[in-house]
């Protein structure tokens, strides 16, 4: 609960001075709060090999707390500030001896979003960003919920289902993308019914359920097949440099033998030669011809080094593609995990604001001439959910949930209120946590 009051002067230059402050004792990457950040599920990190001319990667945190490490595979950071988490990737990488000394760079790309549900006019995810306040929140999600005495209860009861209507396809969407992603992860051609989210099940039954369904089995088809074929061809190019491989050894083995054969006849006709048996020129001759063997020798190991080479390259080729796959399909489940959070936080608020509708008639809406507005942020913590009492300047932390909530007709001393004026109103968006009727 909070009452807003404009700043005077004084209070402001003594603002700015703090903000100053802060700015000069944090790093230029960083801000104060966020230097000892762990790292949690939902926050996406970039990784770069610094020693490679690859671009860095994007790598998401997945639920279990752990990133994709190219080569590596899953390496558990959550929890870990981000020079805790490079030391633990460099550890990981001189262990399994990838590299003798390697040179890894790490960063958070972009942290958990923070969600904004209750009375505000968009509520839902957005991205989180250092120093955000609840006020800044607030403001990200359109300000707080008003409403003018020209609303119709019944007009904007009935725009208010065709919201709803609309907010639960979306959530069907987001859920059944998601549980494609799943069977997609997990090596499956379907998508079974533990793959959609607990919280969303309820929603996909239905026609329009069934519809999209059909879609997400038609994308996951396409998607393993091109997959699978991508993969063959890897496959049985790696098989036939393989081949290669063992008919070029046998080739070299070959020919080495043929080189040892032919300093065996030289040796002889030097002797023969010293004897007066053979003439210099048969001896020259045999030279010449061990030499032509000694480099066609040297060319068949050149070409065997050549083959290895390239055995290596195509099995680098299968891994990545391998990885770039799960990868790719990790950050779309992040997307879509966002996307459903976005969706139940705006179906909630929405049921919430067509309650209020239906509890308030025209006469209320004209009589209800303060608001007040409620703020509390739901933090999930070591200690499971907790929910605190917030003010407009509280800091907010990435998967933070704003709630707003607008109490009319309070007069309390914590209230913030005003006296009805619609340009007043719009004039407060995202600058003051009080709203008018």
């Amino acid at each position: 609960m909070m009452i807003y009051r404009k700043p005077s002067f004084l209070a402001l230059r003594l603002l700015i001075f703090e903000v100053f402050m802060v700015w000069a004792s944090c790093t230029m990457a960083e801000s104060l709060d966020m230097v000892g950040y762990g790292l949690a599920p939902g926050d996406l990190v970039k990784f770069d090999i610094l020693d490679d001319e690859k671009d860095p990667l994007e790598l998401p945190i997945a639920p279990d707390g752990s990133i994709q490490a190219p080569y590596i595979g899953a390496v558990p950071i959550a929890g870990l500030t981000v020079s805790g988490a490079l030391k633990e990737l460099v550890q990981r990488y001189s262990d399994q001896q990838i590299f003798v000394v390697p040179k890894l760079a790490l960063s958070v790309a972009a942290y958990r979003p923070i969600y904004v549900t209750g009375d505000v006019r968009q509520p839902g995810a957005y991205d989180f960003k250092p120093e955000i306040t609840v006020e800044k929140a607030v403001a990200l999600a359109g300000g707080q919920l008003t409403a003018t005495t020209a609303d119709d209860p019944i007009l904007a009861r009935a725009r208010m289902r065709g919201e709803l209507e609309a907010i639960e396809t979306s959530i069907v969407g987001a859920a059944l993308a998601f549980a494609r992603l799943t069977a997609q992860l997990a090596g499956r051609d379907e998508i079974l019914d533990e793959d959609i989210p607990a919280i969303a099940r309820s929603f996909v039954t239905g026609p329009i359920a069934a519809s999209l369904r059909a879609v997400e089995l038609r994308i996951l088809a396409a998607g393993n097949e091109s997959f699978a074929a991508q993969k063959e061809v890897l496959m049985a190019n790696l098989e036939d440099a393989e081949d290669e491989i063992t008919l070029l050894g046998e080739l070299a083995r070959k020919v080495e033998r043929t080189v040892e054969l032919s300093h065996a006849d030289l040796e002889r006709a030097r002797e023969l030669q010293r004897r007066g048996v053979q003439t210099l020129t048969e001896v020259s001759n045999i030279e010449r011809q061990v030499s032509t063997e000694e480099v066609r020798h040297l060319q068949v190991l050149s070409d065997l080094a050549a083959a290895r080479r390239n055995v290596g390259t195509l099995k680098s080729r299968l891994a990545e593609l391998v990885q770039q796959r799960r990868v790719g399909a990790l950050v779309e489940l992040q997307t879509q995990n966002t996307n459903l959070a976005t969706a139940i936080a705006a179906r909630r608020a929405a049921e919430e604001q067509f309650a209020l509708l239906s509890s308030m008639s025209v006469e209320e809406l004209a009589n209800n001439k303060e608001i007040v507005f409620d703020f509390k942020i739901r933090r999930q913590t070591d200690n499971g959910l907790v929910e605190r009492p917030a003010t407009a300047t509280t800091p907010v932390a990435p998967g933070d949930l704003v709630v707003v909530r607008m109490i009319g007709g309070s007069t309390g001393p914590a209230a913030a209120t005003l006296p009805r004026s619609d340009r007043t109103s719009r004039d407060a968006v995202g600058a003051r946590f009080s709203a008018v009727r």
